[in-house]
This record gives C-alpha cells, sequence and structure tokens, in this order.
C-alpha cells in the first residue's frame, strides 16, 4: 500500500509513525510529501527561542500513543536522567529535535520516505488519489493522509499586520516603539517574551476580545471523572455550571480546578460531538475564550516571565476589538473599540502583530491544496467555518455529503469535528485512530501501487528523491 501525508510537521511524523508501526505494514510505501528540508518541526516547533516553552509537561508529550514515556526516554537519553524531569516544561525546540529524530529514524530503516514537494492538488479515483506537485511531478498513492496544520494561515484580514516570529515582526523599528499584539494566548505569552528577549523596551499592547490570559500549570494529583459526572448531552448553560461546581468541589476538598479540566480531557470530544449545531455556535462565540485559557495553561516559568513585564508596565491587556487600522508613516494607526467604556481609542504603533491563533474559515484563506478541494466541491467547510468537514473515521467530506474512500485530514484540519485536535495528545491519538482503521497493505492493488503520473526527467528525479 502506497501512503502520502501531505505536511511534514507534528502531525504529519507523529501519523507516519503510527502508519509505520501497524502490524502488517512492512510493505507498505509511506510518503511524507513536504518542501522542508527536514521533517518534524513544522511551524509549532521551528522557534529558536529557549524562552518558548511547551505548555504541556514532558511526561504527557510522547509522540507514540501505545508509549507514553517515549518522549520522556529520549530526554533521558539526550541529556541525562538530573535533566529530564518528567514534570519539566522543556523548549519547543527540544520538541522539534524529538521529531526531527523520529523523522530521521524512519527514514534511515526505510519505513518512510520524505519527498521535497509542494503538493498543489489532489485526484481522487477508484484506483487511487493523484497527487500533484508545483513542480510538475505527480505520483498515484491509495491513500492520502492531509496533514496541513497551521499552513496557509494569514495575517489579519484588512489590517498591516505581521505574523508572529518573522524577521518582519522582530525588527526594523525602533526599540522604544509601541507594538500592538492582537490576541491574548499563548502565542501572544511567547510573542512577547520574544521581544523582551531581542531588547525590545517600549510599551507592548495586546487586544483581545475579553482581555484574558492563560492560566499557568501548578503541580497537581490526576483524578479520574466517572462518566456519570460528565454532563454529556445536556444544555451548554447546564454543561458551564456543572463543570464549574466540580472544580469548586475540587477546590474546597483541598485541591486546584485543574483537576477537573485534566481530568475531563478524555471526554472532550464527546462533549463537543454531543452538542447540537447551536450549542456549539454558543460555546465559540460565548464560553470558548474562557475554556482556552483554563484548558491550554503556559508553564510556571513562562508565568513569571510574562508578570514582570505587566508589573514594570510594559505590558498592557486590553478588553476590545480592532475597527480599523491604516498604514501611517512607518507604523500603524489602529482604531479600538473598548469592551468596558463607550466610544473608542486610537494607538499609533510601529508594527500589529497577528497572534490570534489557528485559522478560521478555510474557505476564505487556505493553502492552494485546500483551495482548490474546496473550488471543486471534493471537501466542504463545516457549518461554523473553524475546519474541513471530516467524518468519524476522519475521511474528507465533500460538498455533497460524501465521505472520501482515500483521503483523510488530521490535525488543525479536523477540529470541526473534534475540536481538540491541535496539542500532540490529541493528535497522536487521531493518528492511531487512522493507523488502526486503514486496510492491511495486503489489500491494496498492485496497480495503483505501481502508477505515477510523471515525465521523463521528473520520473527519475522523484524515484531518486525517494532513495
Amino acid at each position: 500500500m502506497r501512503i502520502a501525508i501531505v505536511g511534514g510537521g507534528a502531525t504529519g511524523v507523529i501519523a507516519a509513525a503510527h502508519l509505520a508501526a501497524r502490524p502488517h505494514s512492512r510493505g507498505d510505501d509511506i510518503l511524507v510529501i513536504d518542501p522542508g528540508a527536514e521533517l518534524g518541526r513544522g511551524l509549532a516547533y521551528s522557534t529558536t527561542d529557549p524562552l518558548h516553552l511547551l505548555n504541556v509537561r514532558a511526561a504527557n508529550m510522547s509522540a507514540l500513543a501505545d508509549e507514553p514515556h517515549h518522549f520522556c526516554a529520549w530526554l533521558e537519553a539526550r541529556f541525562g536522567a538530573t535533566q529530564a524531569s518528567p514534570f519539566s516544561f522543556v523548549s519547543r525546540w527540544t520538541y522539534g529535535d524529538y521529531l526531527v529524530d523520529i523523522a530521521r529514524g524512519l527514514e534511515a530503516a526505510g519505513r518512510i520516505a520524505h519527498l521535497r514537494e509542494r503538493c498543489v492538488d489532489l485526484i481522487e479515483t477508484d484506483k487511487g488519489v493523484a497527487l500533484c506537485f508545483a513542480s510538475g511531478a505527480a505520483i498515484v498513492a491509495d491513500v492520502a493522509v492531509l496533514a496541513t496544520g497551521h499552513d496557509g494561515k494569514p495575517a489579519l484580514d484588512g489590517v498591516p499586520a505581521e505574523q508572529p516570529w518573522t524577521d518582519e515582526a522582530m525588527a526594523g523599528f525602533d526599540p522604544m516603539a509601541p507594538i500592538l499584539i492582537v490576541g491574548s494566548g499563548l502565542t501572544m505569552v511567547d510573542m512577547a517574551l520574544s521581544l523582551d528577549r531581542h531588547g525590545h523596551r517600549g510599551p507592548i499592547h495586546v487586544l483581545s476580545r475579553r482581555g484574558l490570559l492563560p492560566a499557568a500549570h501548578r503541580p497537581t494529583i490526576a483524578r479520574t471523572l466517572e462518566p456519570e459526572e460528565v454532563p454529556l448531552g445536556v444544555e451548554l448553560s447546564g454543561m458551564v455550571l456543572r463543570l464549574r461546581a466540580l472544580a469548586a468541589a475540587e477546590t474546597r476538598a483541598g485541591g486546584d480546578w485543574r483537576v477537573t479540566i485534566d481530568a475531563l480531557r478524555p471526554y472532550t470530544q464527546q462533549l463537543w460531538r454531543a452538542m447540537t449545531h447551536e450549542q456549539r455556535r454558543r460555546f465559540l462565540r460565548h464560553a470558548r475564550p474562557y475554556w482556552d485559557v483554563h484548558r491550554h495553561r503556559m508553564a510556571p516559568e513562562v508565568e513569571r516571565r510574562l508578570a514582570e513585564l505587566i508589573q514594570s508596565r510594559r505590558l498592557n491587556v486590553i478588553a476590545g476589538s480592532l475597527t480599523h487600522a491604516a498604514t501611517e508613516g512607518n507604523g500603524v494607526a489602529v482604531e479600538l473599540r473598548l469592551r468596558s467604556a463607550k466610544g473608542a481609542r486610537t494607538l499609533h504603533v510601529a508594527r500589529v502583530i497577528d497572534c490570534t491563533g489557528l485559522m478560521d474559515n478555510p474557505a476564505k484563506f487556505a493553502n492552494r491544496l485546500i483551495g482548490g478541494l474546496l473550488a471543486r466541491g471534493l471537501a466542504c467547510v463545516d457549518a461554523l467555518s473553524i475546519g474541513l468537514e471530516v467524518s468519524e473515521d476522519l475521511a474528507l467530506v465533500d460538498a455533497c455529503g460524501r465521505a472520501s474512500k482515500r483521503v483523510r485530514a488530521l490535525g488543525p484540519l479536523a477540529r470541526a469535528a473534534f475540536w481538540e485536535s491541535t496539542a500532540i495528545p490529541d493528535i497522536r491519538l487521531q493518528c492511531r485512530e487512522l493507523a488502526d482503521s486503514l486496510p492491511r497493505a495486503d489489500a491494496a492493488t498492485e496497480e495503483s501501487n505501481a502508477t505515477t503520473f510523471e515525465s521523463g526527467g521528473q520520473r527519475r528525479r522523484m524515484m531518486s528523491s525517494r532513495q
């Protein structure tokens, strides 16, 4: 069986590892298609700033669903037992090293191959899936897996804003000049720490709808929620009240509300899938900001650094929305509507940096591959415009509601169906489910394994890149 994975970041490599490990997979041809020089880092783990830490403890960051201690064992082998605490929050660059090592090991063992191409189109037939590349080459696979993650995320619509961590966001302005960061989640936290580390000493204004900051992790004792404690299938307001009651009871017993949030993790996708469309819409509009700051927490070390910026009045959090922005000389003039007051406020800043997180509305901002699938009706955006429609077994759903037999979508692309689809613990479970759901290698047709669409030199170049 030939399996083509489009995207070589964390999701793509974790999918490749699970597919390579499944029984009867020795004859599989697993190709990871990504134009990058190495597999594994993607956008999430390519930052070199040592202040950018994981927001999950090392103990929970194994890439392999059936080997929960895999990452900690890797840390111990690299840094020694004294530096490999399962309770530590390591740098995101270090985690990228871990994923790169997994990919290199699989390549060296001949279990996967890296095709340094950019996939721009996909055509599904009864016999296979043709994947077309920007170079003009193409291949045919039995199954295609879309794992493009955050690829295609634009800056703020209609606003002269920069993406975080780029040269344009980090340099070329007076270090005392004010900066506006839109979004107050974990991406903002990393960006603020990077600006400080690179010598920026001017004010950093942080704008978000409610002005909420992520909570921080604390040492806790894990507990398990019984199924009857989980408010499945109840009205959204009732669900929130019951979760608050569980957290309050935990606190009264001498525990921490974080215990309740963490214990809810095995049920999160069930809660999401049990909601009606209207409940999901209301959750996204009203409850999501509160869920995010409690669910996606920062490391204690990061919390301390952020608190120093706030206490020194160098970081100012504003609750409101951006109503207008225009280039003004070497900077940007932005007009804000404040949540707590009538009227508007105007700021003059050297940069606007978009830290709003995941892309919404894939139809509007999709990359070339996803955009083409949407345009031809081979994929469709979910009713809430937060991801692609996929079935329970991760099959891509077309505009007529039909699930594909050969194309799957993982990770952030699938969050419309599963909601929690962006963190490693959730992605690795999806990848295991994918590996378990695919047919055995001996069920694939020999014809589709052998078919290629390359011509002449393109065919020779593609085959050489796989050897």
